[in-house]
């Protein structure tokens, strides 16, 4: 079992967090809208900020990240990052359970978009995330604790 730490990521974690998001993300975007980077970048610093960003740590190395926000009637798990050498090892799972968990405590639905070009969608399916609604580019699936 892999030991992973978690941390609020201080804002000048965010050039690491988005040079992971364009190395997770960008064939995704690029199959789906195609990828601008000043429209990617922008998006990402206002959309992603320190304060709703997690940092994910295996033996002091960062190995990936997610943003959670609170909403009145939900959770919202806006991204997750995983660098892509710790993909496939157990790591997106140890961070879904602890959203799982949260989300049981909290007593809120846990929602997340993806498109439909990711394959996470079917990791997301094998941990029984249902498909709420669907657009031409995206999933929007839901945890019910």
């Amino acid at each position: 079992m892999i030991t992973l730490h978690y941390k609020k990521a201080d804002p000048k974690d965010m050039d690491w967090a988005y040079q992971l998001f364009r190395t997770v993300m960008r064939q995704y975007i690029a199959d789906t809208w195609g990828w601008d980077e000043l429209f990617q970048r922008h998006s990402f610093e206002e959309n992603i900020p320190a304060s709703s960003f997690t940092m994910i740590s295996h033996n002091d190395q960062d190995i990936g990240g997610y943003s959670l926000k609170s909403e009145a009637d939900h959770l919202r798990l806006e991204m997750l990052l995983i660098h892509p050498d710790w993909q496939r090892n157990g790591v997106g799972t140890a961070v879904m359970e602890k959203l799982f968990s949260a989300s049981r405590q909290q007593q809120k639905v846990l929602r997340l978009n993806v498109l439909k070009a990711n394959p996470a969608y079917n990791f997301y399916l094998k941990l029984g995330l249902a498909i709420e609604s669907e657009d031409r580019y995206r999933y929007r699936m839901l945890y019910t604790p």
